[in-house]
């Protein structure tokens, strides 16, 4: 069955929480957060034994009432929409629904991918690799014990000429090192 998850916070020039109470659904299951910012409505949900599920909806009385960016408001939305979750802002008696034709869900879509897109932020994370780009090339690794093995090279020298640090050379023999003794034990390496 699907519930009503009324978010209330107070940040300065906005309804007080009394206020935004009263203008919630009779059937809301309130979350009182204070000052406590938007984000942390999981954490609040969890310590009250709720969780949201598709189908649910969430309730916050005004926007005034939240203090975080824009931006990260978007991204919020936008993901309980992912997970099926309806917004609502009563005083403005807007319900943006998580259908895909839902013509605000496009909206709040649109300005994610804008604010995304200004600031550089990946937008399909599917298809990039997270984290910072791999210093060294595993490819290299022949060529990097080759130049190692050489007479009068020193781990100093190589790291050098490569452009990274003796610990970050370091740390990559012995991460492929540790992998290639895994892979002849006949374990998976991640």
């Amino acid at each position: 069955m699907s519930k009503t998850i009324a978010f209330l916070a107070e940040t300065r020039g906005s309804a007080t929480i009394e206020e935004q109470q009263a203008a919630m659904s009779s059937n809301a299951h309130i979350i009182v957060a204070g000052r406590q910012s938007f984000n942390k409505l999981g954490d609040l949900l969890a310590r009250s034994g709720l969780r949201l599920e598709a189908g649910d909806r969430v309730s916050v009385y005004d926007l005034s009432c939240i203090m975080i960016s824009t931006g990260t408001l978007l991204r919020i939305i936008g993901r309980l929409l992912r997970d099926g979750v309806a917004f609502e802002i009563v005083t403005a008696g807007i319900v943006i629904g998580p259908a895909a034709d839902d013509k605000l869900h496009a909206l709040v879509r649109a300005f994610d991918s804008h604010q995304r897109y200004l600031h550089g932020l990946k937008t399909r994370p599917e298809t990039v690799a997270r984290g910072r780009k791999p210093l060294l090339d595993p490819e290299a690794l022949a060529t990097i014990r080759t130049r190692l093995a050489q007479p009068g090279a020193t781990a100093t020298s190589v790291a050098k000429s490569l452009g990274v640090s003796r610990s970050t050379l370091f740390n990559f023999l012995e991460r492929h090192e540790r992998g290639r003794r895994l892979e002849q034990e006949g374990r998976r390496v991640e």
